[in-house]
């Protein structure tokens, strides 16, 4: 075997029982077990979860000394920060599905109501330039089992308003840029599209979205959200926006309630999605606030969104 992969092999974790992930917590880790017995904790990573996932909110919760141990760190912050993570994606994939359905609907009607659209050249010269997409929906859209939906009628010359239903979101989001740019018409959303994208993929594909309240350097907030909550008094100092603001999360969530307001035109579906996410973070996502009554991070990105909350509830 060569060095190259001795190195590699050397590199990895090895497997572990869960009794095994409970003593690596206590002893390599410095985890407690107050807040969640061993027990408990042994049929939590059974049955609902697994702890490279938990291990990835340790950060959030703690730092570590040098010799790899979390200070003050219990098992049960993991778990309470997991809970609270599963609901928020819930919610926020629900509001995203709702913009990409409106997104699509808003493009639909500029084309129907556009006399210099035929809503099959714009297709056209998409697929041109996009060749991958092109034969993503020849291999995707054919025999889909689901009678009325199938679109391999339309694959040969697909028009805008079945185009948009045959493509997945991020491919969508480029067609939407290039429509407006090839219409040579101003869209208001395509400058906040990167952060709506980050947090849809982010819930659909299960990542942990509360690992980090930190700041990122170099990270690009989006500047027309920031102007807007810098002049809304929504209740936070300026300083505060800002530095919350690089976080992506806080960044994306705040991006995408505003194109939320702007974009929902159902005044019932903004009422109701409003109250269903104010209920979970006064309710749920408060339930054990004990936990984390000592760590700055999360009490001030709590404190962030929900004045943001706040804030676009009311538009």
């Amino acid at each position: 075997m060569s060095k190259k992969n001795n190195a590699n092999t050397s590199e990895k974790s090895p497997k572990l029982t869960v009794p095994e992930i409970i003593d690596y917590c206590k002893n390599t880790l410095g985890l407690s077990f107050a807040l969640m017995d061993e027990e408990n904790a042994k049929t939590f990573l059974e049955k609902n979860n697994f702890f490279f996932r938990l291990k990835q909110y340790c950060s959030t919760c703690t730092e570590q000394t040098k010799s790899g141990k979390y200070i003050g760190l219990d098992f049960g912050h993991l778990v309470e920060l997991s809970i609270i993570d599963m609901f928020l994606r819930k919610i926020l994939l629900k509001m995203t599905i709702d913009l990409e359905h409106y997104l699509k609907v808003k493009l639909v009607n500029f084309c129907q109501n556009n006399p210099a659209d035929d809503g099959y050249e714009v297709v056209e010269k998409f697929l041109e330039s996009h060749l991958k997409i092109k034969d993503y929906i020849s291999q995707t859209n054919r025999n889909t089992g689901y009678g009325e939906n199938s679109f391999e009628k339309y694959l040969p010359a697909p028009a805008v308003w079945n185009f948009v239903e045959m493509i997945t979101f991020a491919d969508f989001i480029s067609f939407y840029a290039f429509y407006y740019d090839f219409m040579r018409s101003d869209c208001e959303y395509i400058k906040h599209f990167d952060s709506v994208r980050r947090i849809r993929n982010a819930c659909a594909h299960n990542v942990c979205m509360l690992s980090s309240f930190k700041p990122v350097q170099g990270f690009k907030s989006d500047l027309e959200t920031n102007f807007e909550l810098l002049g809304g008094n929504i209740g936070v100092g300026n300083g505060t926006i800002s530095t919350c603001m690089k976080v992506p999360l806080l960044n994306d969530f705040a991006v995408m309630l505003s194109v939320y307001t702007k974009l929902i035109s159902s005044p019932k579906i903004k009422e109701i999605t409003f109250k269903e996410i104010k209920d979970f973070f006064d309710g749920r996502m408060v339930y054990k606030k004990q936990y984390f009554e000592n760590n700055q991070d999360i009490k001030n990105a709590y404190h962030f969104a929900r004045k943001v909350l706040d804030y676009y509830s009311t538009k």
